[in-house]
């Protein structure tokens, strides 16, 4: 089971809209716009390989975030599957720097903080990037901020940027056993061959070995 690092500071970097969501109906995604999408998602028929979507059980329509429409799309370009079909989108003029300059600012004073061994500002700096994601929406905590679609377009960011090195571990001939959360990999086989150890945003960490059929 594999750690990743610092997940919701790296999804800070995330295509997010910056003004009012106007509904579309053209079924054309506009890469240059962000917001929320209403689809009909493709099969998806990788037994060895977890579906962007998670274990969804009903069938049909659903609502998903610029993060996972660019993630489905992303797949569609792999040849792994269809491209989702678009039927309305809720969007504005979108960018992916907005939160960058912030990322960055406490990306580099997490890594001064970890070859310091400073482990209390590591763990303020997480407390920070995890408060301001999980209080973007409606929270009695940020009345300054409610931008509830900004929060689920950061969260799903986390899980396909989790989703990409499944498919990084997968491509590399290793097996994908479980997704879970917006951080945690389950791998069988060699991952350092795939990632490098360590703390750092572009490293992971083990987090427990355990045999299948076994107890964790």
């Amino acid at each position: 089971a594999l750690d990743m690092n610092a997940a919701y500071l790296s999804a800070l970097k995330c295509w997010l809209p910056i003004g009012q969501l106007i509904e579309t109906t053209d079924g054309v995604h506009n890469p240059k716009k962000a917001g929320v999408h209403l689809i009909t998602p493709p099969d998806w028929e990788h037994a060895d390989l977890p579906n962007p979507l998670g274990n969804r059980m009903e069938p049909g329509e659903l609502w998903v975030t610029e993060s996972t429409l660019r993630l489905l799309l992303d797949c569609a370009r792999q040849g792994l599957s269809d491209a989702p079909t678009i039927h309305r989108s809720l969007v504005s003029g979108g960018t992916e720097v907005l939160l960058e300059k912030l990322r960055r600012a406490l990306a580099e004073v997490r890594k001064t903080a970890l070859a310091e061994g400073d482990e209390l500002t590591v763990n303020y700096v997480k407390s920070m990037y995890s408060k301001l994601v999980s209080t973007l929406g409606e929270s009695t905590a940020n009345r300054n901020m409610r931008r509830p679609d900004w929060m689920h377009i950061i969260r799903a960011k986390a899980f396909a940027n989790l989703w990409m090195k499944a498919n990084k571990i997968h491509k590399a001939g290793l097996q994908v056993v479980e997704i879970s959360g917006t951080d945690e990999l389950h791998v069988i086989g060699d991952w350092r061959q795939v990632f490098a150890e360590g703390r750092d945003l572009n490293q992971v960490k083990e987090k427990q070995t355990y045999t299948l059929g076994g107890k964790r």
